[in-house]
């Protein structure tokens, strides 16, 4: 599995919506694979843009690794995602992935009240509802995860992946940019026989009206990726 191919998974409120993220918000954070910090990390929510008729929160992830993987296995990643600005469903995903040897790059436009997507030449049928893994990280902050479905739906490619998730309370953690408790969300796949019931993702965030993604464990196929918050800027 790649770097972030499950990624992307903020208190205020904006223009009239109450959101636990603002327009402008950088959150910044330092990667470890094995124990070494591989690379830099970003996440920031660019502005409002208007895309197929949806107003939208436009956010976007980058990463990029530094010092000897740079040289060794160089990462250069931007996701930028396209957000309904009433309920954060995802309206537009754009990927350009370089991660060593492995590029890519894809577009999907989502219509969720049609409940179809459109990744290049592939139209793809789709449940309501359905999320981008990279947007979990904005739609967990924006709801109470307590009272939420315990089941959602995502899309991978062209596959329709189903999620169930697993919820654990009180978890006390520190990371460079402070100490914090949070609370543990863990989103494991469960129509794959070969990683079913197998957590390839678990995120902390913080119990308070943020709700930061605190820290991030990510399964990958040679090791484990460590994503921990460096710093906050509104």
């Amino acid at each position: 599995m790649k770097f972030i191919i499950i990624l992307f998974l903020i208190s205020s409120f904006i223009q009239g919506n109450s959101h636990s993220f603002k327009i402008g918000e950088t959150l910044k954070y330092d990667a470890y694979f094995r124990g070494i910090h591989a690379a830099n990390a970003k996440l920031k929510v660019i502005g409002k843009e208007k895309v197929n008729n949806y107003m939208t929160y436009h956010v976007e992830f980058t990463a990029k690794s530094k010092g000897m993987i740079n040289y060794l296995f160089p990462i250069n990643d931007k996701i930028d995602l396209w957000l309904s600005e009433d309920s954060l469903f995802t309206i537009k995903e754009s990927l350009k992935i370089r991660e060593g040897n492995y590029k890519k790059s894809r577009e999907t436009i989502f219509n969720p009240k049609s409940n179809f997507a459109v990744s290049g030449l592939d139209t793809i049928n789709i449940p309501r509802g359905t999320h981008s893994p990279y947007s979990l990280f904005y739609f967990f902050r924006n709801n109470e995860i307590n009272q939420m479905d315990s089941t959602l739906n995502t899309i991978q490619g062209r596959k329709i992946v189903p999620l169930s998730i697993i919820i654990e309370e009180n978890i006390k953690t520190e990371v460079p940019a402070g100490k914090f408790l949070c609370t543990r969300v863990e989103p494991i796949k469960t129509s794959d026989e070969t990683f079913k019931n197998k957590s390839q993702m678990s995120i902390l965030f913080s119990k308070d009206k943020n709700r930061y993604p605190v820290k991030i464990w990510l399964n990958m196929k040679y090791g484990s990726l460590v994503l921990e918050l460096k710093s906050i800027t509104n």
